[in-house]
């Protein structure tokens, strides 16, 4: 299974953000374990850093995190071709526009978010990460 993780899964886990820590927590074991192939979008690094680092007021802090984070996900790349794709689109949140266009080019089965609305309409199933545990548990 194949999953791009938008930043707000990340962030909870960071972050300590309840209540939404817990099971964004667990479906980064999954991928820590590789039981499932974790994505996060190139684009998406620097936003985690920049979050990071702002509610911590700490660089180390956010070099840290994201040190952690590229150690149990994959990057992906963010081409010339999706950031034309997702600007073509014209969406309400291009962010989350170019987070589906790089998930659906690299074949992702789900993008794992706790905002699911923010995902409609792209083609790809956007899910919690708690929809994820209960599918595979």
């Amino acid at each position: 299974m194949k999953i791009m993780c938008d930043t707000n899964v990340i962030i909870d886990v960071l972050l300590e953000r309840e209540p939404f820590i817990e099971n964004s927590y667990k479906l980064l074991k999954l991928f820590e374990e590789r039981k499932i192939d974790g994505f996060v979008s190139a684009s998406s690094v620097t936003d985690i850093y920049y979050l990071v680092r702002k509610y911590t007021h700490s660089t180390d802090l956010a070099y840290n995190a994201v040190g952690k984070l590229l150690e149990i996900v994959k990057v992906c790349s963010v081409t010339n071709d999706d950031i034309l794709i997702a600007f073509q689109k014209k969406a309400k949140d291009f962010e989350d526009c170019l987070v589906a266009t790089c998930a659906k080019s690299i074949h992702c089965d789900y993008i794992a978010t706790r905002n699911k609305r923010d995902f409609e309409g792209f083609g790809i199933p956007a899910v919690t990460p708690t929809e994820i545990l209960l599918q595979i548990m």
